[in-house]
């Protein structure tokens, strides 16, 4: 089996680059840098990097063209590779640099590496694309995040799309729900006075990646780990179980 992963150097994609290793299969992910994938310090034998900017569509379809002739046929695609929204900023505060990475890395890469996915597997006949879900793909809006929940939003609606126009074929397109996980991308942009919710329903990286990973080698269309029911269990507990104490806004 082979996977290809965008923006799998540090967070959730470093950690599911990791799991899909220690289960034994081929890896193809790629950094925004040489610097960022060689500080990733990953060097199994059954993975190979890339230095690819998702928002250039002919660049990501030569890498996977590589990708294949290295590995064999991409069996699952995870489009992980996102950017978040500087400082809680409210949107009218919101500086063009952001409001045009958001938009470009987390809803046109997204978009570029799901038909450049679909491109391949549509002529293997098999094969399905993940989408990683975050803040807003449920519809959930927070003040200072509305621009990067909209890009989620987006997402989810986009992948649900998508999959309909590929009923007829053994090809699939499905989403990752990660819940809230304790990474640069989280903390980085953490308050104080969000990180007593944050210990209580976020995660290490490594837990997630192993229940996402099971359920991408299952093939669920949708994996999901921060599910209603999990996070009643947290919230019940948490009177008893101080978790995550350790934790700390970077």
């Amino acid at each position: 089996m082979h996977v290809f992963i965008t923006g799998g150097t540090k967070g959730n994609g470093k950690a599911l680059v990791d799991e899909f290793l220690a289960k034994g299969v081929l890896v193809s992910f790629t950094g925004t840098s040489d610097k960022s994938i060689e500080q990733a310090s990953i060097t199994h034998k059954n993975s190979k990097a890339f230095v690819l900017d998702v928002r250039d569509i002919d660049a990501m379809g030569e890498i996977a063209k590589q990708a294949v002739h290295q590995f064999g046929p991409i069996d699952i695609w995870i489009n992980n590779a996102g950017v978040p929204q500087m400082g809680h900023k409210h949107i009218s505060d919101l500086p063009k640099n952001n409001v045009d990475s958001l938009i470009d890395v987390n809803i046109t890469g997204m978009v570029y590496g799901t038909q450049v996915a679909l491109s391949l597997m549509k002529e293997q006949n098999n094969g399905i694309v993940y989408n990683m879900e975050g803040l807003g793909s449920n519809g959930m809006i927070i003040a200072g995040e509305v621009l990067y929940g909209g890009t989620k939003r987006f997402l989810t609606y986009f992948s649900k799309g998508a999959n309909k126009e590929l009923k007829h074929t053994n090809v699939r397109v499905g989403t990752l729900q990660p819940g809230m996980v304790f990474t640069g991308f989280l903390l980085d942009n953490m308050t104080e006075q969000g990180m007593p919710i944050a210990r209580i329903l976020g995660s290490h990286p490594e837990q997630v990646a192993t229940f996402l990973v099971k359920g991408m080698l299952k093939g669920k269309r949708k994996v999901s780990y921060l599910t209603n029911l999990r996070m009643i269990g947290r919230f019940l507990k948490y009177p008893f179980v101080r978790q995550n104490k350790d934790v700390k806004v970077t």
